[in-house]
């Protein structure tokens, strides 16, 4: 099997995982990864502006973080300007939505509403696994990896990016392509990790 199958597989896999899990298991382990953010990530609570996701097909969601913290919160938006990128848009409680062509629901913004990828403290990225050195699979797209790319360029610490995940979704080892951006932090229902 082909390395770009083995990931595939994997993929499949997981994400069937995280579908069978009941709307209840969902809500329950999410809340736990947040509270793991909240008690043990100092990235987090030094962060001012933090991007997370609005969570779909089982995804974990870490929404509630914005209850949970006085903080600029920014979602993803496909970027109309540049293939396959995100820009990044401040939402608050008024902020209206439409979907994407992925049905994943997006801010409704002005051009003052974005903020540079750089300028960010802290990204929340969805993913579909992850392992302990900090290498990410995610749905396949690469929207993370190009609008990101920069880290690798500059060698930049800013943004930090903390993976927020099931618990299983923490596997062994994941192999990590050349433009792959590594995790700095990742957050389970049961482990938050440095590295």
């Amino acid at each position: 099997m082909t390395a770009a199958n083995k990931r595939n597989t994997l993929r499949a896999q997981l994400q069937q995982r995280r579908y069978s899990l009941s709307k209840k298991q969902q809500r329950d382990y999410s809340k736990k990864i947040c509270q793991q953010i909240i008690a043990k990530s100092t990235c987090f609570q030094k962060a001012q502006h933090i991007a997370f996701y609005t969570p779909v097909k089982g995804e974990a969601n870490p929404l509630p973080l914005q209850k949970m913290a006085d903080k600029s919160f920014y979602l993803p938006v496909l970027s109309l300007k540049q293939a396959f990128h995100l820009i990044f848009v401040k939402i608050d409680k008024n902020t209206r939505y439409r979907n994407n062509k992925y049905a994943i629901p997006e801010p409704i913004y002005n051009a003052e509403d974005i903020i540079a990828a750089e300028n960010l403290d802290l990204i929340i990225m969805p993913l579909v696994a992850m392992d302990r050195q900090g290498n990410r699979l995610g749905m396949g797209g690469g929207y993370y990896d190009r609008s990101l790319a920069f880290k690798k360029e500059a060698k930049t610490n800013a943004p930090q990016l903390l993976g927020f995940a099931y618990d299983f979704q923490l596997v062994d080892k994941l192999t990590a392509k050349a433009w792959d951006v590594p995790l700095d932090f990742m957050a389970t229902n049961k482990e938050f990790i440095c590295l």
